[in-house]
C-alpha cells in the first residue's frame, strides 16, 4: 500500500523538485484537503515525507475537487478589496477550524527519497509501453 500512495506523489514530487530545488521556493507547512486524506494520518504521513514540510488537515480533509472548486467561486463573489486568498480562506473559510499536523519522519523521508530514485528510473519503462502502442 505505500508504494501505492507513494506512487501517488511521484508526478507531484518531480515538478516540486522543480520548485524546491531549482527555484529555491521554500514552503513552511501544507494545508492537505481531498480524498488523499480522508484516512486519518495515512495520507498526511505520506505527503510531508514527500515534501518534507508539515501537512496539517482539518476535519473538512476529506472534502476536495468539487468543494476547492466551491471555495474559490466564494472568493471571487465575497472577498473584501484586495484581500489575497490566503487571508480569506485563513479568516473567513478555515477561522475556528480544528486541525492536526503532522511533521515529516525522517525514516519516511529517507524512504520517499529511495522511491523516487526507482520511481524516475522507471519512468522510462513507461515511455517504452506508450511508444508501443503507437
Amino acid at each position: 500500500m505505500r508504494v501505492n500512495l507513494f506512487s501517488s506523489l511521484g508526478a507531484l514530487k518531480i515538478g516540486l523538485d522543480i520548485l524546491f530545488v531549482q527555484e529555491q521556493v521554500k514552503i513552511d507547512q501544507i494545508l492537505g484537503h481531498g480524498g488523499f486524506f480522508k484516512t486519518k494520518e495515512v495520507g498526511q504521513k505520506m505527503m510531508a515525507a514527500a515534501m518534507n514540510v508539515p501537512v496539517s488537515v482539518m476535519e473538512t480533509a476529506g472534502e476536495g475537487g468539487a468543494w476547492g472548486i466551491a471555495l474559490l467561486a466564494s472568493y471571487l463573489l465575497h472577498k473584501a478589496k484586495n484581500e489575497p486568498l490566503e487571508a480569506y480562506l485563513s479568516n473567513k473559510v478555515f477561522a475556528g477550524e480544528n486541525s492536526t499536523t503532522i511533521d515529516p519522519d525522517p525514516k519516511d523521508v529517507d524512504g520517499f527519497t529511495t522511491f523516487m530514485e526507482r520511481y524516475k528510473k522507471g519512468l522510462v519503462i513507461e515511455r517504452a509501453a506508450v511508444d508501443g502502442l503507437r
